[in-house]
């Protein structure tokens, strides 16, 4: 089962795949946290809970691209996520532009 999850994440080693969970963990909470205060913040000016919620998940998926990115730099994995960023926004692309 490792070694799947090692194909799956293009990682060598274990203690990688650890820190590719750590990115993706931190990332995740750190993203949630921002955008509940943004959004926080913009519910004061508008009243609209369908926009607000909206508003919430579009500011969830632009702040995580940028903390990842953030995240993985101490954790010494800024290389590994700027090629998956790069993998996803191909795939993005694709569906969006296809």
């Amino acid at each position: 089962m490792i070694s799947q999850l090692l194909k799956l994440f293009h990682v060598n080693n274990v203690s990688k795949l650890f820190l590719v969970f750590a990115v993706f963990s931190l990332s995740g909470m750190l993203a949630l946290y921002a955008s509940d205060i943004l959004t926080a913040f913009i519910s004061n000016f508008l009243t609209n809970d369908f926009l607000i919620l909206f508003l919430r998940v579009v500011s969830i998926f632009i702040l995580y691209q940028i903390i990842v990115l953030v995240v993985a730099i101490p954790l010494g994995q800024f290389s590994y996520f700027m090629s998956y960023q790069g993998r996803f926004f191909k795939k993005i692309k694709s569906i969006f532009f296809a």
